[in-house]
């Protein structure tokens, strides 16, 4: 491409991120070079419709929903995560499908993808981001917190947006939030008390992660009466933990302990923001999860209420640590979210319990560092197994509680002076099965595989120590990734099955001039002298209820042609639901899905 000719043409000391990483690794006390995340200043797409929406989302019923609304037109400008709260009056009624719709406009100046959250008394409900450029559409599936959202509730949406003026970081976000709920029987077997993890003193569920502070502690008191409890959680690398999958080390696990026993391990999906690596792949198409993740990491925890219901329990991140020991940095983050799900019973007290099995092994190698002719090879591999068995004696009966959890993740990395080429994969499954006083089984198969090969050169124009700075760019590559997921649910009678088949391919590069405003990869685009981008996109999907399957197909290519054009188009959408007699096709990107007006 002419990037790469025009940008070597410029360089007279070209600093490529792989050599900077080799030289950290001798002296364990220099940074990595970034993957930036970059916005454009002075966009000003003419897009009329929705620019961005989520490939998957939850077949609709054929039955007018009711529409409660949360927030209409709430902007966002310079409020960090301080939460916009109002509270809702849920009618009454049963419903067999809520989905959460969040749609967002980006106006007002340029600004950066930002986290946007929505929780309901603090508990998550949806976990997302924003689309830097026009506007986006997302829903989420909130059917699982169906008597959490009755009644009045409070609901916080917290969008974690910050002005940078003297960079023209000026961009504020509309947002408009509306619960649709669909009449109808309810899945059998819901929870029915939620305890949010983590509350910070906004009130919600999040909590930061670092290489300082990589666990956190706290207690909790369960209800007695509760007979079964499972944990959701949400997470997102933030700093230079925002590509950690192309970081050393590479590889990074959620473990949450529960009275010291290590209870569940959540895998993170590899989320690119619109504006991660190169902004250019995602317009207009976002990545997999990146405006609604549709994989909250559920584990069951009721074997270990075996050991008491006034519960320590501890979350940590693995690797942190590590990584700045490495790099001699200590900006790498995560946020988690939580929650834990209970089935209670108040008059029906747990009179005693018995932990009859209790197996828990988590083990990695470290990075590994070998020198090789092309280059420099970092390797990293692991892998853990929980076995928990437990007997549960209530009043009215006992329960016997399986919970069998195992995965693997492995890390490879090339690092030479020109590319990088990172490839990480996690394998991981639960099985849970509880019977006696109730019958319910929980289990799941997961795959997370990703490959990035990617050369960047900069050129710093002015002092790189102090910031902001500027700096000409260019770098070339592409990025494979996919989201393979089956999954089961079953209480009493009722069955209900998911799978999901997401990948997409990513590649092109673009030369500009950037203005890099902090130390872990933000960054302005001041100037474009070439660019190409694409992203192709499948998405197979399955739902299957009491013997009923209603499945969801989904094609699409979004290219980002050239330096004229920075909002891109769609080269080809297609999208196709069935399920038994019924057919819907759409060649209309943005029609299928729920909407309403910015």
């Amino acid at each position: 491409m002419k990037a790469w000719f025009l940008v070597v043409l410029l360089v007279l000391s070209v600093f490529c991120f792989s050599a900077v990483k080799t030289q950290a690794y001798s002296s364990l006390k220099k940074p990595p070079l970034l993957l930036f995340n970059t916005t454009i200043k002075d966009a000003a797409p003419s897009f009329t419709g929705y620019y961005s929406f989520s490939a998957y989302r939850p077949i609709l019923p054929n039955i007018t929903p009711e529409n409660i609304k949360i927030a209409t037109n709430v902007v966002f400008n310079n409020t960090g995560p301080v939460p916009y709260t109002t509270s809702v009056q849920i009618p009454k009624g049963e419903f067999a499908l809520e989905l959460l719709n969040v749609s967002v406009k980006e106006y007002g100046g340029a600004q950066y993808d930002r986290p946007l959250y929505v929780f309901a008394n603090g508990v998550p409900l949806f976990w997302g981001s924003t689309q830097e450029i026009a506007n986006s559409t997302a829903v989420s599936d909130v059917t699982l917190f169906e008597k959490l959202l009755q009644g009045s509730v409070s609901f916080e949406i917290v969008l974690v947006n910050y002005y940078y003026a003297p960079a023209g970081i000026t961009g504020v976000y509309s947002v408009n939030v509306s619960l649709l709920l669909y009449p109808g029987a309810p899945p059998a077997g819901l929870p029915n008390e939620f305890v949010p993890l983590w509350v910070n003193r906004f009130g919600y569920s999040a909590i930061t992660l670092s290489s300082l502070s990589p666990s956190y502690t706290q207690s909790l008191e369960l209800p007695n009466g509760t007979q079964r409890a499972l944990a959701l959680v949400y997470t997102e690398g933030g700093g230079l933990d925002e590509f950690w999958y192309a970081n050393e080390p590479a590889t990074r696990s959620i473990q949450l302990y529960y009275n010291s026993r290590l209870a569940a391990v959540f895998n993170p999906y590899e989320t690119v923001y619109t504006g991660g690596i190169d902004l250019f792949y995602w317009k207009p198409e976002p990545s997999i999860n990146t405006l609604s993740y549709h994989n909250p990491y559920i584990a069951e925890l009721t074997p270990l209420l075996a050991t008491g219901l006034n519960a320590t329990i501890t979350v940590s991140v693995s690797n942190l640590l590590a990584a700045y020991e490495i790099t001699g940095v200590a900006a790498f983050y995560w946020t988690l979210s939580g929650v834990l799900l209970l089935w209670v019973n108040p008059s029906d007290p747990l009179l005693q319990a018995k932990l009859m099995q209790a197996q828990s092994q988590f083990t990695d190698s470290g990075a590994i560092f070998n020198p090789t002719f092309s280059g420099l090879v970092y390797q990293e591999a692991g892998h853990y197994l929980l076995n928990y068995t437990s007997l549960l004696v209530f009043e009215s009966g006992s329960e016997l509680s399986h919970v069998e959890e195992e995965g693997t993740f492995d890390a490879h990395q090339t690092l030479s002076a020109v590319l990088e080429v990172a490839t990480l994969d996690e394998s991981f499954s639960e099985s849970a099965n509880d019977s006696g006083l109730y019958d319910a089984a929980l289990t799941y198969q997961a795959s997370y595989p990703v490959r990035l090969v990617y050369g960047a050169f900069v050129t710093p124009l002015t002092n790189p120590s102090v910031i902001p700075y500027y700096a000409l760019f260019a770098q070339n590559g592409s990025l494979a990734e996919g989201y393979y997921v089956k999954s089961e649910w079953i209480y009493g009678g009722y069955n209900y099955t998911q799978s999901v088949k997401e990948k997409e391919v990513a590649l092109g590069g673009f030369s500009a001039e950037l203005e890099v405003i902090n130390s872990y990869g933000g960054a302005v685009l001041i100037s474009l002298y070439s660019n190409y981008g694409s992203n192709e996109k499948w998405l197979s999907a399955s739902w299957i209820t009491q013997g009923r399957e209603i499945s969801e197909s989904f094609y699409a290519k979004g290219v980002s042609p050239n330096v004229t054009d920075l909002e891109g188009y769609y080269a080809f959408s297609g999208l196709s639901y069935n399920e038994e007699v019924t057919n819907h096709v759409s060649h209309d990107p943005a029609s299928p899905y729920i909407k309403f007006e910015l």
